[in-house]
């Protein structure tokens, strides 16, 4: 198991908590290379090729249970959630390749953080969900955050970028809520190789009219991708099986500060003080509910 080699003997882990801090703390760190190895990689080869390859790693790692479970996905249900999943997960996947390939990596990185609204939105209009005060809090102060760090201006270049990054955190918004509605009705494999598999193929479509054959050097990153994906991926899902949800969630704030300490040391992206504002404000707000609800219950 691969928290066996994280926290293998000579590495103490006092607590589960801690154990799923600790492994947030790596998949949200992977992630954030991930997305500095596109940005290496979109110099020039296409992102629907990037996309490609990283399903097809993906596809290597869940092949056994695929096997395993072949009669049952040969047999689909849920056919409109299935789709609505891939569908959004394609857009969220090619679009954020896309906008890390050309924004700074922290701009790009606070934009996914966007998806909380969106799925805040979603959740109250499709699924009937309330959404408490807190949350409400948490979502209108990271989205200040969000504002501060990639100031978007109407007369900057990046605009379409910035759009482009909204469309992506719509579309990870739609995958999720279709995971949450799927989840206790079809397996997990189901919902993981559906995916793998058709967005692979939609990527394939868009890779056959932009390919380009990798040199060495870039296949061996390609890999990476894929590969780093996966374990990221692995590592959050099986963070919350040790840590609180409610820890576990808000320690992928921490991006920012790996999106711009790796931005500044691999890219020369320096950001100014109010980016740095906004960073900080986003990794604070989930905090603030706490800090309010002990101020309101504060006797007079």
């Amino acid at each position: 198991m691969l928290e066996n080699i994280l926290f293998g003997q000579g590495f103490h882990i006092p607590s589960n908590k801690h154990k799923g801090i600790a492994l947030a703390l790596v998949s949200t760190a992977l992630f954030v290379v991930v997305g500095a190895l596109v940005r290496v990689l979109s110099e020039r080869i296409h992102v629907f090729e990037i996309l490609l390859f990283r399903q097809l790693v993906f596809l290597v790692i869940l092949s056994p249970a695929i096997f395993t479970h072949w009669q049952s996905l040969i047999r689909p249900q849920y056919l409109a959630w299935h789709s609505a999943r891939i569908v959004g997960a394609f857009v969220a996947l090619s679009l954020s390749f896309l906008v890390v390939a050309n924004i700074p990596l922290a701009d790009a990185t606070a934009l996914g953080f966007t998806q909380v609204i969106f799925v805040a939105l979603i959740s109250r209009l499709l699924l009937g969900e309330q959404v408490n005060w807190q949350r409400v809090v948490v979502i209108a102060v990271g989205f200040v955050g969000v504002l501060l760090v990639i100031q978007p201006s109407f007369a900057s270049s990046s605009l379409n970028y910035i759009v482009l990054g909204l469309l992506s955190a719509l579309g990870a918004a739609i995958a999720v809520i279709c995971v949450k509605k799927l989840t206790g009705k079809d397996s997990t494999t189901n919902i993981l190789a559906y995916q793998a598999v058709f967005v692979g193929v939609l990527a394939a479509i868009g890779a056959w009219f932009n390919w380009l054959t990798p040199s060495l050097y870039e296949l061996m990153l390609l890999l990476a991708v894929g590969i780093l994906s996966s374990i990221a991926q692995w590592f959050g899902v099986t963070a919350y099986k040790y840590g609180e949800a409610n820890v576990v969630s808000n320690i992928e704030y921490v991006k920012m500060i790996y999106a711009i300490c790796l931005g500044y040391f691999c890219f020369g992206e320096v950001p100014n003080q109010l980016a740095v504002l906004g960073a900080g404000i986003l990794m604070l707000s989930p905090l603030l509910p706490r800090q309010l609800s002990r101020f309101i219950r504060k006797p007079s």
